[in-house]
C-alpha cells in the first residue's frame, strides 16, 4: 500500500512545525511511507486554506493521504491508522472533534458531524474526486472564517448524505487526541478525554506548543 504522510505551515509557525513535523517524517520512514511538508504556499492564503487542494494534487499517486497537522506530534510510531483504521468504501477517516459533546463519541457507530479536520485519512476510492470537489464547494463558503475547511465538510455532511456516507468517524483520542490545558469556553477548565498513552498523536491545538514540546524533548 502507497501512503503519503502530508503536512504543511508558513513561517509564522516555523519552530513549531519543524519540531512536530520531524515526529511526521520519522513516523513515516519507520512504516516505509513518503512524507512530504509543504513550505510554500499561494500568496495571501492561509496553509489551512490548502489542504483540500493539496490532497487534490496528489491522491491519485497514492492509495492513501494522511495528512497531519504541523502542531501534531506522533508519538506511537507502532500504529497505523492509514492501513488499520480505514473502513470499507469511506472516502475520508476522521476523528470527532476535541470539543465535541462528551457523549457523542460513545456510541456505535459514530454519527456525528462535529468533526476535526486536523488529522485525517483520504482513501483513494472510486468516489474520492467527486467527494472532494463538493467538499471544497461547500467549503469556499466558509473562505473568510477560521477552519474553512472543516466548516465546509461539516456543512457537506449535513447537507448531502452521499458524503455523510463516506465518512468513517472515530472516537476523538484516534486522531485528535489532545494535552489535558487544551479548553475553550464549553469546557475552561480541562479537555474531556485527554490524550492519554499509547495515544497515536498528540494535537497541541489551544495550548503553549512550545512549552510542552520542551516537555516532550523534542
Amino acid at each position: 500500500m502507497k501512503v503519503l504522510i502530508l503536512s504543511g505551515y508558513d513561517d509564522a509557525m516555523k519552530e513549531v512545525g519543524d519540531r512536530c513535523t520531524a515526529t511526521h517524517r520519522k513516523y513515516a520512514e519507520r512504516r516505509g511511507y513518503d512524507c512530504e511538508v509543504v513550505r510554500h504556499y499561494r500568496p495571501d492564503t492561509h496553509p489551512s486554506h490548502q489542504k483540500i487542494r493539496l490532497i487534490q494534487e496528489r491522491i491519485d499517486r497514492y492509495d492513501r493521504i494522511m495528512w497531519l497537522d504541523a502542531d501534531s506530534v506522533v508519538m506511537d510510531m507502532d500504529l497505523k491508522p492509514a492501513e488499520d483504521w480505514v473502513k470499507d468504501g469511506a472516502v475520508i477517516t476522521i476523528s470527532a472533534d476535541w470539543c465535541c459533546a462528551v457523549e457523542d463519541d460513545e456510541v456505535e457507530p459514530i454519527t456525528t458531524i462535529g468533526v476535526s479536520c486536523g488529522n485525517f485519512i483520504v482513501s483513494n476510492t472510486p468516489d474520492v474526486h467527486r467527494f472532494i470537489e463538493i467538499w471544497d464547494q461547500y467549503a469556499k463558503r466558509f473562505e473568510n472564517r477560521g477552519m474553512w475547511e472543516q466548516s465546509g465538510l461539516r456543512d457537506a455532511m449535513k447537507s448531502v448524505q452521499w458524503v455523510n456516507d463516506r465518512v468513517h468517524r472515530l472516537h476523538r483520542r484516534k486522531l485528535n487526541s489532545v494535552h489535558t490545558e487544551c479548553v475553550n469556553r464549553n469546557f475552561p477548565n480541562q479537555a474531556p478525554k485527554p490524550y492519554e498513552k499509547k495515544d497515536f498523536l498528540l494535537h497541541l491545538t489551544n495550548v503553549d506548543r512550545i512549552a510542552i514540546l520542551n516537555d516532550l524533548g523534542l
